[in-house]
């Protein structure tokens, strides 16, 4: 899975991913085709890159940071030209190809002054003044190009000339103008001769600006949400603390309120949590995928602490699984998705998987057997695994969490959902109990629900 199949399926993922700032096509390049990485090693390799990059962010002036900003704002992709060139065509490129090469090397000059400071080696340009002096014969390192006088001893002399016989209409203008082009077209094919062994070193750079401004993009992500460092461990566990959901998080700072961190520690054995009506159960859920995905995407991550161990994949079933383009009702869509699940899990490698509210679709009579059954199923496998559900009276075996709800008892109606949210302690705490909270009258009645349909109800 590329990061850019992840955000066609994760909306929450897909909402980070356009807060970053990403300033050069080879970049957003590099970003979208990134692989949902299992290898310690590669993780933390990108890991040191962000951190050394958030590092100088921080150590820049709001000057020098806007004029490293405009530098990767200006540089292009030369890898079609490069392609091009590599192909082995006489004079393959053009002008326009040619002040691309010379402007994307004096950009790389200039980064490879202004990172100075970076520890990375991977952020060490390489020295290309001499494409620089092949492309600019005038050392004037301007973003220009033309063939240049320099380029060949006839030039400048005949250039000179044809302007002349222009004003006089002299007869041999034409013949004058197609022997310049012979010209220029051979000093064309000369340079491209000549750049050809560069190629290589050409396309490291490219990569090289990819993963800066990634880096980059990522320490300001970082910077912007408090995202933290993973901790990768090989031990069996996904634990976090405080770890939160940045967007919504982001929403109720702008509403002048806070958001509840949680801890949650995930083991061997599944997860089942209850709790009330808008308790923050499915946030919860919601949450987990997105802080798995970034690790594996190596971006940091939104908690205090954590001790993350790597997944193959992340398994979910979230929200309203109908689809009417295939005539599946709810019911039959969430079923199938969930019988995917079951047989990855029980190929006994090792996915992160969270379901929410399983099986609400149908009665509870057979809803609460389906989800003994999958909780059951899923001991089978090796995975770690989050549910949510309404249904008490759960007999597999799993470790039970309740949200901790209510702060304040006696609260009277009418309130506000704003409010109503205000007075719900969101920590998740062990529950032994099969009892599942009943809230849903008593939340009806603190939003004034009408008075005849709660009397009917009761």
């Amino acid at each position: 899975m590329t990061f850019k199949q992840a955000i066609s399926k994760y909306p929450l993922l897909k909402a980070v991913y356009e807060q970053m700032i990403i300033k050069t096509p080879m970049g957003r390049d590099f970003l979208l085709n990134f692989e949902f990485c299992t290898s310690k090693d590669v993780l933390l390799k990108h890991y040191s890159l962000i951190q050394d990059t958030q590092d100088y962010l921080q150590s820049l002036t709001s000057n020098d940071k806007m004029l490293l900003e405009c530098e990767l704002y200006d540089i292009h992709n030369i890898a079609g030209s490069l392609r091009l060139l590599q192909q082995g065509e006489d004079g393959a490129l053009d002008d326009i190809a040619l002040f691309e090469i010379k402007a994307f090397c004096l950009a790389c000059k200039r980064l490879k002054k202004k990172l100075s400071s970076l520890k990375s080696e991977e952020f060490c340009f390489a020295d290309l003044q001499e494409v620089i002096s092949l492309l600019d014969p005038e050392g004037l390192e301007v973003n220009q190009f033309y063939i240049y006088p320099a380029y060949h001893p006839e030039l400048k002399e005949k250039r000179q000339k044809f302007e002349e016989y222009k004003l006089q209409e002299h007869p041999q203008t034409n013949t004058l103008y197609n022997e310049i082009l012979e010209i220029e077209n051979q000093v064309r094919r000369e340079l491209c001769q000549k750049l050809l062994p560069f190629c290589q070193c050409l396309q490291e750079e490219l990569q090289r600006v990819a993963l800066l401004d990634v880096c980059l993009a990522k320490a300001e992500l970082n910077l912007l949400l408090n995202l933290r460092q993973p901790n990768l461990t090989d031990e069996k566990t996904i634990k976090y603390q405080q770890i939160f959901n940045p967007l919504i998080k982001q929403i109720l700072q702008k509403k002048g309120k806070d958001f509840q961190p949680i801890d949650i520690e995930i083991n061997e054995k599944t997860i089942l949590i209850t709790g009330a009506n808008m308790s923050g159960k499915t946030v919860v859920l919601k949450t987990l995928a997105l802080s798995q995905l970034l690790t594996q995407f190596a971006f940091f991550v939104p908690c205090q602490a954590c001790e993350i161990c790597l997944v193959e994949n992340v398994l979910c079933s979230i929200g309203d699984n109908q689809n009417e383009n295939e005539g599946l009702s709810s019911f039959a869509s969430e079923i199938l998705c969930l019988n995917d699940i079951v047989k990855k899990v029980k190929s006994q490698k090792t996915f992160l998987v969270l379901c929410d509210e399983l099986a609400r679709t149908t009665n509870p009579t057979e809803g609460i057997k389906l989800l003994n059954g999958f909780i059951s199923t899923l001991a089978m496998g090796r995975s770690f695994a989050v549910v949510t559900t309404h249904y008490s009276n759960i007999s597999a075996d799993c470790k039970r969490l309740r949200v901790k709800g209510f702060i304040n008892k006696d609260l009277k109606a009418p309130i506000s959902i704003e409010n109503l949210a205000d007075n719900i302690d969101y920590s998740l705490i062990a529950d032994n109990s099969k009892q599942a909270p009943n809230e849903a009258l008593n939340l009806c009645r603190l939003l004034d629900i009408d008075q005849d349909w709660l009397s009917r109800c009761e």
